[in-house]
């Protein structure tokens, strides 16, 4: 590492794309830290994939467990099949836990020096990093700015986190509504009508395209439509 700087590399985000080059950093020999303001892992850890696979995976059980025809012409019956909304959506949360704890620790393991809190770049090979502390200013040979995504919410909808909410909030499962509607029929939108049907709530999806999974492969488009509507 050159004197002249605290790091060979400062990545801001420590989601998954964050992690994997702090991982890659580290293997070429590079002094490698990673700055975070939030929770370790971002979106796909905490609020997109594993979670909501997760969700898929249990609300799955529960739809095919209540295919009773299906079953039956398997010789098998069951009745009466119910679920716990707080299990299933606690399922999620501790698949969460562990693994945001297992990102953390393998961080720690390469010495990847991890800092919390806001990272901002202020100049050339300069960031300022604003913890509870107060401001410190470090600086880097390279920098990468890693810091994921946010829920688009449309011009005048306003969100209040419980009959109006993103993805961010229905990943925790708090309530199941009788009946949802669901902007945006992209393969986020897609897997929580998946979860909402099979946990027995009515999805309307609103989409302002005239398909499905606008930007995707149309056959796989297609293959969404015959398979939800």
């Amino acid at each position: 590492m050159s004197q002249e700087f605290d790091y060979d590399l400062v990545i801001i985000g420590a989601g998954v794309g964050g992690h994997g080059a702090a991982l890659h950093a580290v293997s070429c020999g590079l002094k490698t830290a990673i700055i975070e303001a939030g929770d370790m892992g971002g979106t796909c850890v905490n609020r997109g994939c594993i979670p909501s696979k997760a969700l898929l995976a249990a609300s799955g059980r529960v739809r095919e467990m209540r295919n009773a025809h299906h079953l039956k012409a398997m010789g098998i019956q069951v009745d009466n099949v119910n679920f716990d909304r707080e299990g299933i959506a606690a399922h999620a949360s501790n698949l969460v836990a562990k693994l945001r704890g297992d990102l953390t620790n393998s961080l720690t393991r390469l010495n990847v020096e991890v800092i919390r809190g806001w990272g901002k770049v202020v100049a050339s090979q300069k960031i300022s990093v604003t913890t509870p502390e107060g401001e410190k200013i470090i600086t880097a040979k390279d920098v990468m700015i890693s810091s994921g995504s946010i829920p688009f919410v449309p011009p005048g909808i306003e969100v209040d986190g419980k009959t109006v909410f993103t993805s961010d909030d229905a990943i925790k499962l708090e309530t199941l509504p009788q009946w949802i509607a669901i902007i945006g029929s992209g393969y986020i939108g897609l897997e929580f009508s998946d979860v909402y049907t099979a946990l027995g709530s009515e999805v309307t999806m609103i989409e302002f395209f005239d398909q499905l999974m606008p930007g995707f492969d149309t056959d796989i488009a297609k293959l969404a439509k015959r398979i939800l509507i």
